[in-house]
């Protein structure tokens, strides 16, 4: 089994419980402001989870459709038009307005599956389209890793251990307290932001502006995040 089959069930929710509704709504609000879409416009997320931003931008005036592979997360995404798919070959074909990866939804997989998982949301999007990409910044997970980290919550202990390796950051993930322990590993490329624009100048896409996070602020090497908006 691949990590990302058995990572993403209903327990990475519960470890990721502090990217709630709330957030959601914030990071919806400056995407489509930032992406230029006007309510009514057709929105994919790819990767939707548990679908917090989808709800958020269908709320917003959105058409927006969820697309995930996680079984156990598309039951969570109650309230919208959900689709179940690989990001590497998406079932749509030039009709949305805008197209959001939101939360490292990106590099997953080797360079040919995530060239793929660009490729296809081009392709997803109508000749204009718009898409954001929101992901990590590579230098400062390379400068400011956490090796390990413990914390107990709802009489769980979550126990994680993080590495660089192959050009990856890897998180390992222990759950104690249930019935018998969990475990599972993340794995995500690291691209530079300038490597993550060619993947995208590859793709068909043109890289318009990048910011560091969800409030707008510049992108620099010790930014929180890398948000990269880019035109079809």
């Amino acid at each position: 089994m691949n990590w990302y089959e058995e990572a993403f069930r209903k327990e990475y929710l519960d470890l990721y419980y502090h990217r709630d509704e709330k957030a959601a709504k914030g990071e919806a609000e400056f995407a489509t402001k930032a992406m230029g879409l006007q309510p009514g416009s057709r929105v994919l997320d790819i990767a939707c989870g548990g679908g917090r931003h989808a709800r958020a931008m269908k709320e917003l005036g959105f058409e927006v459709v969820g697309l995930d592979l996680s079984r156990d997360l598309l039951q969570e995404a109650d309230g919208i038009l959900r689709v179940r798919g690989d990001m590497r070959s998406l079932p749509f074909s030039g009709g949305f307005h805008g197209a959001t990866s939101f939360f490292t939804s990106f590099g997953y997989f080797d360079e040919a599956g995530n060239q793929a998982v660009l490729s296809t949301a081009a392709d997803a999007l109508r000749s204009g389209g718009v898409y954001l990409i929101d992901y990590l910044n590579a230098t400062l997970v390379q400068t400011r890793l956490v090796p390990e980290s413990e914390e107990e919550r709802g009489g769980l202990t979550y126990k994680m251990s993080r590495r660089i390796e192959d050009g990856r950051v890897k998180k390992h993930v222990r759950i104690e307290g249930g019935d018998e322990p969990q475990e599972y590993e993340e794995s995500v490329a690291l691209y530079l932001h300038n490597d993550l624009v060619a993947l995208l100048v590859e793709a068909g896409l043109s890289p318009v502006a990048t910011y560091g996070d969800f409030d707008g602020r510049d992108f620099t090497t010790d930014a929180p995040r890398c948000i990269v908006v880019a035109k079809k």
